[in-house]
């Protein structure tokens, strides 16, 4: 491919060889003509075989393999910096890149000039949406969010106005963050300011960090609901994931909030906690939120 690809899609293998294959194929598959260059960095030491891939004439595919276990930032950075195209994406390796995915989402890019980060209409398994429009932690989004109340409220016009996560997710939105399973960035936006930041996260709150800075020097952070990307969500292994996520949580609000202005959402987040020990099904789910809950209270931004 001596032309510069359209887009530069970024997948981690982090023990899903079978998952990461399909997963670029269906990147090559709906590329459709496209230019495009794929990077794959194997994140174990078992090895990742593409060789099976059926690979177009306007794609290239390259592999890394780190000597260590890295985290997902510092997966994706090695990646961004050395990809070549007009746009970027990092992808989740358990995804599926639905068709006229790719084109809809650079011609969403090429129409919206001051968009750091797009993010696709996602998708489960079975094909019911997953939201993934994010308010940053506050006191509203997030003990509606915690609490499980969004299930019930979703669509409703007033808490889809202040809170994203219940938004209908039928329209163009401009929204805080985005759920990271499929970014497409625009590279100017990175070199002004930064990658993923790998020095303070690993596995969780490195997007929602990133779309802070995005928004910070004035790029917008847009959802496009024409683009479709099935996330298999969980099917990634990751030990101790939640209590991983929480750890991302806190490690964003250190470095963006002081104590004063996150006092109010940690005690929306302890009530909505609260409520879901109550309702907790079994022991299992009641320690888990107790876990929670004693790790929000001795948490310090």
């Amino acid at each position: 491919m001596s032309v510069q690809p359209a887009l530069s899609v970024c997948v981690i293998n982090h023990r899903t060889p079978a998952l990461t294959r399909d997963c670029v194929q269906s990147v090559l598959d709906t590329a459709a003509g496209l230019p495009v260059e794929v990077w794959v960095v194997n994140n174990t030491a078992e090895p990742c075989d593409l060789s099976t891939l059926v690979v177009p004439a306007s794609a290239r595919v390259t592999q890394l393999q780190n000597e260590r276990r890295l985290g997902f930032a510092a997966n994706q950075n090695q990646m961004l910096s050395r990809a070549t195209g007009r746009y970027l994406m990092a992808l989740n390796s358990d995804t599926v890149v639905h068709p006229e995915a790719l084109q809809e989402l650079i011609a969403f890019m090429d129409a919206h000039p001051r968009c750091g980060i797009a993010g696709p209409r996602l998708q489960f398994g079975d094909g019911a949406l997953q939201p993934s429009l994010r308010n940053f932690p506050a006191p509203l989004p997030s003990f509606v969010e915690v609490s499980g109340l969004w299930t019930r409220v979703r669509g409703k016009p007033w808490f889809a106005s202040h809170v994203l996560l219940c938004h209908p997710h039928d329209r163009v939105v401009e929204s805080e963050w985005l759920h990271g399973a499929c970014y497409i960035i625009r590279p100017a936006a990175m070199a002004e300011v930064g990658a993923y930041d790998d020095q303070t996260f690993d596995m969780f709150g490195e997007d929602v960090d990133w779309c802070w800075r995005m928004r910070a020097a004035g790029w917008t952070i847009l959802f496009d609901p024409a683009a479709t990307v099935t996330h298999l969500e969980g099917a990634t292994p990751y030990d101790a994931r939640t209590e991983a996520m929480w750890d991302g949580g806190m490690r964003f609000v250190r470095k963006h909030y002081t104590r004063l202005n996150f006092l109010p959402t940690r005690i929306a987040t302890v009530l909505a906690l609260c409520i879901r020990w109550v309702l907790a099904r079994n022991g299992g789910q009641r320690r888990a939120q107790g876990a929670a809950i004693r790790r929000m209270l001795a948490a310090q931004p």
